[in-house]
């Protein structure tokens, strides 16, 4: 079966593929679906606190070692000696890539740390990438993670390249004075296509781990019997899956077989999932997830007597990591305190140095372009919800319900038939089944109202049209919130960034101090950026510098170039 076809037919069976019967399919799965591998390319492996531990995450097709594109989300942990999780960062992956950061705090203890990455679908061969990280605290007092000895051995780098690709870095020279602009240039003497990332940080002499390059990651991977127990993972090739079981306090049956989910402020991520025999639910996550807080609710059920679970996510196996202590000289006293103090100067100054957060469109309602919307700062207010559907809102309506509830209406586009049931109301991107809640909100809170005015299928239901409501503050407000509604935390994926690098040329900088370790860091460069130029500046600091590229190429071929200069 073609591979391509295979993974469509995968994504449209979906979720109970996870159920399918006996180890034949899951054999299918392995046979069909190639296998994946990670590299990490980190900007260090040792960081001091008040630093930040840059990587970029590539997934490579393990048969063409080309970027995958089968896993659309990727995992990094961070692991200490004791085998606990410092950070477990969820990626959204395009082509194959995402990158992120992650803080050093001064409440971290030093010692031996391993950054693992890897996704779903590898978890089958709890094969992963491992990297040995070392960090280091002069904050605390108890150097117990720490071996410290007179003279260890210290460490140099050298220019090297390793590429099959006909790549050359150049650089405009190879000594500079401080807070100098350095000029990057990628040569090939044929187009060269491809996705890279490039660290340029100081040297220090520090012992430490090797990195592993895009050459050589290779070397962790091997081949393993794949485990076909109950406990399959399947590969996340449409976003991140969520699996739970909802159950009643009472252990009686469940009233309602359909949830509703959804998450505040999230236009693009409300749907009705089933509930199957065993009170189990799953559903996808799309790649725009900006919140952590899930909302769930049963459909036509207003009470609260069930709870929900959800499934922890699937991780490595961390029993078999070995650690080692990291050893420090203790000659280094003076540098450890100096380059604490500098730290300590840019954290100071992180709001004018800050990195620019890049958040995701939110997608939307897929009906946006039939929604008929009412921005009500358009029209003059009324401080009724009520009077502002009567004076605002055409197509719309409250009706008064016998038992003397409301519920908000949709007048047909087709005028051959009335609409007689209730609409669909959607707060903030949450399904609002108590349509007296939003009849007895602050109309001055509302920033805008829509109206779909045609049938609108939701999950297995069918609603009479569509009432879209956006609050001033877009957070779902507390008052909606009913007690049958249960709130979950779920991991969302690292919002991308523009790292900060400053431009002496163009930025006003003479009074700001510039104590950079890590000059520059951009994780997405490509082969032609060269034409258009390369470059960064140095910092008050002098010393040796090393600029460290890692990718592959289109045709899958890694490159690993490492150079040095020197800032006098």
């Amino acid at each position: 079966m073609n591979k391509k076809i295979f993974i469509v037919f995968l994504a449209c069976l979906g979720l109970n593929l996870a159920y399918s019967q006996g180890s034949s399919n899951i054999e299918l799965l392995q046979k069909e679906i190639p296998k994946e591998q990670v590299y990490l390319h980190l900007n260090s492996s040792l960081l001091f606190s008040g630093e930040k531990l840059l990587y970029k995450f590539y997934s490579i097709n393990a048969e063409t070692q080309k970027l995958s594109k089968l896993s659309k989300v990727g995992w990094v942990v961070l692991v200490n000696s004791d085998k606990e999780i410092v950070f477990q960062h969820k990626l959204n992956l395009e082509e194959g890539q995402s990158y992120s950061d992650f803080f050093i705090p001064s409440d971290l203890r030093s010692g031996a740390y391993k950054i693992l990455g890897y996704t779903s679908w590898m978890l089958n061969e709890e094969n992963y990438f491992e990297q040995d990280i070392q960090i280091l605290n002069p904050y605390q007092k108890n150097n117990e993670g720490l071996i410290l000895q007179e003279n260890p051995e210290s460490t140099s780098e050298k220019n090297t390249k390793e590429a099959a690709a006909d790549l050359e870095l150049k650089l405009n020279k190879t000594s500079f004075s401080t807070r100098e602009e350095v000029v990057l240039d990628l040569e090939h003497t044929t187009e060269i296509l491809g996705d890279f990332s490039i660290s340029v940080r100081r040297i220090d002499s520090f012992s430490k781990p090797t990195l592993l390059k895009s050459t050589n990651f290779n070397k962790l991977y091997r081949n393993k019997n794949w485990n076909l127990s109950d406990n399959f993972t399947l590969p996340e090739i449409r976003g991140s899956l969520i699996k739970g079981r909802i159950s009643a306090n009472d252990n009686s049956g469940l009233k309602s077989k359909n949830l509703i989910v959804s998450f505040p402020g999230e236009e693009s991520q409300v749907k009705i999932v089933s509930i199957d025999d065993k009170g189990e639910f799953s559903f996808i996550i799309n790649n725009e997830l900006t919140v952590d807080e899930l909302l769930l609710q049963l459909t036509d059920y207003n009470q609260n007597d069930y709870k929900v679970e959800l499934f922890t996510t699937a991780q490595p196996d961390f029993s078999s990591l070995n650690f080692e202590k990291p050893i420090v000289q203790i000659g280094f006293k003076d540098y450890i305190l100096e380059k604490s103090i500098n730290n300590q100067i840019e954290n100071a100054y992180s709001a004018t140095k800050a990195d620019r957060t890049v958040f995701p469109k939110d997608e939307g309602y897929f009906f946006g372009q039939e929604l008929l919307k009412f921005n009500l700062d358009d029209y003059t207010r009324f401080p009724e919800v009520t009077q502002t559907f009567v004076e605002i809102i055409e197509f719309g309506r409250v009706r008064r319900n016998q038992d003397g509830t409301h519920s908000i209406m949709v007048r047909n586009q087709n005028i051959n038939g009335e609409f007689t049931l209730p609409a669909l109301l959607i707060v903030d991107g949450v399904v609002v089944q108590n349509h007296d809640k939003l009849v007895s909100f602050d109309a001055e809170k509302i920033e805008s109202i829509g109206i779909l005015r045609s049938k609108y299928f939701f999950g297995p239901a069918i609603y009479q049209g569509v009432v879209m409501v956006e609050t001033k503050d877009g957070d779902f407000p507390e008052v909606f919130r009913e007690n049958y509604i249960k709130s979950k935390l779920v991991a969302k994926a690292q919002i991308p960034k523009k790292y900060y690098s400053p431009n002496y040329k163009n930025e006003e900088l003479n009074r700001i101090p510039d104590y950079r370790t890590q000059l520059w860091w951009n994780p997405n460069i490509d082969s032609g950026d060269s034409a258009n130029g390369i470059s960064f500046y140095t910092s008050d600091l002098k010393g040796k510098f090393e600029i460290n590229l890692q990718g592959f190429t289109e045709q899958g071929q890694p490159v690993s170039i490492i150079k040095t200069f020197k800032v006098e």
